[in-house]
């Protein structure tokens, strides 16, 4: 027992001194996880908000933009409308999403799948975009998210045989300035 008192203030002054290190990183003083590149991207999923999924069931249902951001997520073939509910000019950011068709003895395809914000017949942003965009969007308009680029996998067959599909989200972003 006697070492163990002798030997724990030791070693918590080791540490202690080992501790007050000065770390440079992307965050002066804070290190999340030591790598400059994954602590930006830890950092850019804590700012971005969770995402509100476009469904067949909640369709009918558009999505509202105001002073918070607002991210939009599917994995459905289908339309969705925004209405504003404060008028100003938005950051949108977006990423396709991909669906993959897998077989055990063929080659997988790959295909992207894109989502567009559009005002009437007029497609403002598209994922497909590279970077940020700023756009105005009003209140009293409607606009509508329509994705294209899902197959049906029971179009496509490998050697005779039905193919499974995988599919990962568009994901479109929204941010009042």
């Amino acid at each position: 027992m006697l070492k163990y008192l002798v030997w724990l203030p030791l070693l918590t002054l080791f540490f202690w001194s080992c501790s007050n290190e000065k770390e440079e990183g992307l965050i002066p003083g804070t290190r999340l996880t030591g790598d400059s590149m994954a602590d930006a991207l830890v950092l850019s999923v804590l700012v971005t908000p969770p995402c509100q999924y476009l469904t067949n069931e909640n369709a009918n249902s558009p999505f509202v933009l105001g002073a918070n951001p607002i991210s939009i997520c599917s994995v459905s073939a289908v339309s969705g409308s925004i209405t504003v509910q404060s008028n100003g000019t938005y950051e949108v950011t977006a990423t396709s999403g991909r669906q993959i068709l897998t077989s055990s003895s063929c080659n997988s395809s790959r295909f992207d799948y894109v989502v567009a914000l559009k005002e009437g017949g007029t497609e403002l942003f598209s994922s497909t975009f590279v970077g940020p965009k700023q756009i105005v969007l009003d209140t009293g308009k409607l606009y509508s998210l329509q994705s294209s680029g899902l197959v049906n996998p029971s179009d496509y067959q490998c050697q005779g045989r039905a193919v499974s599909s995988a599919i990962t989200p568009y994901r479109i972003n929204f941010r009042k300035l």
